[in-house]
C-alpha cells in the first residue's frame, strides 16, 4: 500500500508527518463519496464502523455483477445461434436457452434470474433514435440552425442478406426491376444506381439493401411463389422498412421501398395492408419534404445534380399516383396527400432521364397543354390528378346542383381529351404496353366520374330535369367508356404474347378491366344483351391472363362471379342474399311456402361457390360447370 506524508504544525513549532493513502478506500470509491484518506480508516468507514480497504485490487464481484454478466452471455449466444439459424432458414423467432453447465459455471452461488422464455429475433436488434425531434417541434428553428437529420447506420438484418444472394443475384435483381416495373413506374434513377455500384468508395447502407429488397419483391416471376402471397421477401421487408422508420432513418431510397411495397400489396389485393402502406408513403414523403420544396422543411441533402432533382420528383409523383388509384373503390375514404398545384413540374422524358441527360431548363408543369408531346409517365400523372379531381368532386358536398353538374361535363371533357391523345400516342405496337398503364388509369377516372350519376337515387326527393339529363349522359358515357376499355383489352392481349410483356403490365390495368366488366354485367341483367354478355366473357379471359402476376385479378373476377351469381338468384325468387367474405354467413329468404327449389338450390350452391371460386371458366364449360351440383342441394332445407 502506498501512503503520503502531510505536514502539520506543532505548538512548538516542529514539522510532524501525518500519513495518508494515496487514493480513496473502496467503499468511498464505489459510493461515489468524498475519502479523507486517513490511516488506518477514513471518517466515513470509522463512523459506519466497517472495514476500510485502500488496496489497488478489484473488488470481488457483487450478484449484480453476475446478473449483468450473465445477460450479456445470453445476448451473445443468441447472436450466434441466430446466425447459425439464419444460414438454414434466414429469418424467423429464435427460442434460446442458455445451458445450465454455462451458467453454473458463471455464476456458482449465485441465484440466478428466470431465463426468458422468448427472445426477439437477432436479426433485428433494438435500435436507437437519433432523429431530431426539433425538426417537428419548432420546424423553423430546425430549418435556420442546419440542423442535419441522422443517416442510416443500423446493421443489415440477415434474412434480408440471406434473400439478397451475392452480387450476382442483386445484378439480376436490377435487370429484372428496369425490364419490367420501370417500364411502367419509372421512380428509380438507373443512371444514378448504375454508377453508383460501378464506384469502388461507395458505401451501401441499409436504405439500399431494403430498396434492393423491395425490388426483388415486386420484381419476382410469379412462378417463383404461385400461391403465398406472404412469401419471406415480402415479410422481410415489411419489418426492415419498421426497424429503419424507427431508428429515425430519412432516405430517398426507403420512400421508394415504401412506394414498391404498396405496388406489392395492390397488386396482389392484401387489404388493408395497402390502403395503410399508401398512407405511409405519403407521410414519409413529406417528412423528406419532396412533396413541396420551397416551403417544406428539407430532410434530405442537398442535390447535386438534375438525374437526382428529377428522380425526388418522380418519387413523389409515385405517391400521388397511388393515393389516387388505390381510392377508386374505397368511396367515401379521404385522400392521403393533396392536388399537385398548377406550377408543379411533370416528370422529363423518360429515357432521357435513364441516360442522365438533362432535359429542357423549363419542364411541362401540370397546367401546360395536353397536346404537348409527353412520355407515358408523364401522361400518367396527368391521368392521375384528373383522376384526383374525379375523386375529390364526388366527395364535395357543400356544391350547388348546377354547378356540380357543370364541374363534372368540364371534367368529363377533359379525361375524353386525355384518352383520345393516349390512344393516339399508343397506335404504334411498340408504344402499347408503355401507354397502357395511363390510358387505364384515364379509363377509371371516366368510370369513376359517371357511375354515381349513372346510378343516381335520391331517395324521397324527386328527380329534377337536370338529374334526369345528367343520369342519361352518365349512362352512356359508361357505355361509351366500357366500349374503349374493350377495345384497350383486346390490343393488350395482343401486345402480350410472351412471359416478358406479361410482366411489363401494370396493376392497375387490373380495375379497368373489372369496372369495364362490371359495366357489362350490368347490362346484361338490364337487357339480357347476348353481345354484352360475350363482351363480358371476354374481359373475364383478359383478367385471368393477367393472375399469374397480380392476384388482384383473381379478386375482381370473384366479385363479378358473385354478383352476377346474386343478382341471378334474386330474380329467381330470393328476396335477398347479402354479400359477405364467408359463404356460411349467407343468409337467404325462401318463398311463402319455406321450400328451396331446385334452382334456388342451383342458384345458392354457385352463390357459395363464387366466394372461393379461384379457377373461372367462360363459354360452354361455364355453363356446363353450372350443373354440376350436389344432389342434396334440390331438396328442402
Amino acid at each position: 500500500m502506498v501512503y503520503a506524508t502531510h505536514d502539520v504544525n506543532s505548538n512548538n513549532g516542529d514539522t510532524l508527518s501525518a500519513p495518508k493513502a494515496s487514493q480513496a478506500c473502496l467503499s468511498c470509491r464505489r459510493q461515489k463519496r468524498r475519502c479523507d484518506k486517513k490511516i488506518p480508516a477514513c471518517s466515513l468507514c470509522e463512523r459506519m464502523n466497517r472495514a476500510c480497504d485502500y488496496s489497488d485490487a478489484s473488488p470481488a464481484p457483487t450478484s449484480d455483477d453476475f446478473n449483468v454478466l450473465q445477460q450479456r452471455v445470453l445476448e451473445l449466444e443468441g447472436r450466434l445461434l441466430g446466425a447459425a439459424a439464419g444460414n438454414g432458414s434466414g429469418h424467423g423467432q429464435s427460442y434460446l436457452h442458455t445451458p445450465a453447465s454455462t451458467i453454473s459455471t458463471l455464476s456458482a452461488g449465485v441465484q440466478q434470474p428466470p431465463t426468458p422464455a422468448y427472445t426477439p429475433s437477432p436479426s433485428y436488434q433494438p435500435v436507437h433514435n437519433r432523429f431530431p425531434a426539433i425538426a417537428f417541434l419548432e420546424a423553423e428553428s430546425f430549418t435556420r440552425g442546419r440542423i442535419e437529420a441522422p443517416s442510416a447506420q443500423i446493421e443489415i438484418p440477415l434474412e434480408v442478406l440471406e434473400l439478397l444472394g451475392d452480387g450476382s443475384v442483386v445484378q439480376t435483381v436490377i435487370r429484372d426491376y428496369f425490364d419490367t416495373v420501370h417500364t411502367w413506374m419509372p421512380i428509380i434513377s438507373k443512371k444514378r444506381l448504375t454508377r453508383n455500384m460501378l464506384n469502388p468508395m461507395w458505401e451501401a447502407g441499409p436504405d439500399l439493401a431494403l430498396l434492393f429488397l423491395c425490388m426483388k419483391l415486386i420484381a419476382q416471376h410469379p412462378q417463383d411463389d404461385p400461391e403465398n402471397i406472404y412469401n419471406p421477401i415480402y415479410a422481410a421487408a415489411k419489418r426492415f422498412i419498421s426497424s429503419l422508420e424507427a431508428s429515425g432513418i430519412v432516405s430517398l431510397m426507403v420512400l421508394q421501398a415504401y412506394i414498391l411495397v404498396a405496388l406489392y400489396e395492390l397488386g396482389h389485393s392484401i387489404y388493408p395492408a395497402a390502403w395503410m402502406t399508401v398512407g405511409a408513403c405519403a407521410r414519409y414523403g413529406q417528412v423528406l419534404g419532396v412533396h413541396d420544396s420551397e416551403r417544406a422543411p428539407q430532410l434530405l441533402p442537398l442535390v447535386s445534380s438534375w438525374t437526382e432533382l428529377e428522380e425526388r420528383r418522380r418519387s413523389w409523383w409515385g405517391v400521388i399516383i397511388l393515393d389516387r388509384v388505390i381510392s377508386i373503390g374505397s368511396k367515401g375514404r379521404v385522400l392521403a396527400c393533396e392536388d399537385p398545384r398548377d406550377t408543379a413540374a411533370l416528370p422529363a422524358t423518360t429515357s432521357a432521364w435513364d441516360e442522365g441527360q438533362m432535359a429542357s431548363q423549363n419542364p411541362p408543369s401540370v397546367s401546360s397543354p395536353m397536346s404537348d408531346p409527353l412520355c407515358p409517365f408523364a401522361r400518367l400523372c396527368q391521368a392521375s390528378r384528373l383522376l384526383g379531381k374525379v375523386l375529390r368532386h364526388h366527395s364535395e358536398r357543400d356544391m350547388q346542383e348546377t354547378e356540380r353538374f357543370q364541374q363534372a361535363s368540364d371534367l368529363y371533357l377533359e379525361l375524353s381529351d386525355l384518352a383520345r391523345i393516349l390512344v393516339h400516342q399508343a397506335a404504334m405496337p411498340q408504344e402499347y404496353l408503355s401507354f397502357s398503364t395511363p390510358m387505364s388509369v384515364c379509363f377509371s377516372a371516366l368510370c369513376a366520374l359517371c357511375d354515381p350519376y349513372a346510378c343516381h337515387v335520391s331517395g324521397d326527393k324527386p328527380t329534377t330535369p337536370e338529374e334526369g339529363k345528367m343520369q342519361t349522359q352518365a349512362v352512356d358515357g359508361l357505355k361509351t367508356v366500357s366500349s374503349s376499355i374493350k377495345e384497350f383489352s383486346d390490343h393488350l392481349v395482343s401486345q402480350t404474347t410472351n412471359h416478358l410483356d406479361i410482366e411489363r403490365v401494370s396493376p392497375f390495368v387490373m380495375e379497368t378491366l373489372y369496372t369495364a366488366g362490371a359495366n357489362f354485367a350490368w347490362d346484361v341483367r338490364e337487357s339480357g344483351n347476348e353481345s354484352s354478355q360475350e363482351t363480358l366473357d371476354s374481359l373475364r379471359q383478359s383478367l385471368g391472363r393477367f393472375s399469374g402476376k397480380w392476384k388482384c385479378s383473381q379478386a375482381y373476377l370473384r366479385i363479378l362471379e358473385a354478383q352476377e351469381f346474386t343478382y341471378a338468384a334474386v330474380a329467381s325468387g330470393y328476396r335477398s342474399i347479402p354479400y359477405r367474405p364467408c359463404p356460411c354467413s349467407i343468409a337467404l329468404d325462401f318463398e311463402d311456402n319455406g321450400k328451396m327449389s331446385r334452382d334456388q338450390a342451383l342458384f345458392l350452391y354457385l352463390a357459395i361457390m363464387a366466394l372461393n371460386y379461384d379457377d373461372f371458366v367462360t363459354g360452354p364449360e361455364r355453363r356446363r360447370a353450372l350443373v354440376e351440383i350436389p344432389e342434396e342441394l334440390s331438396v328442402a332445407p
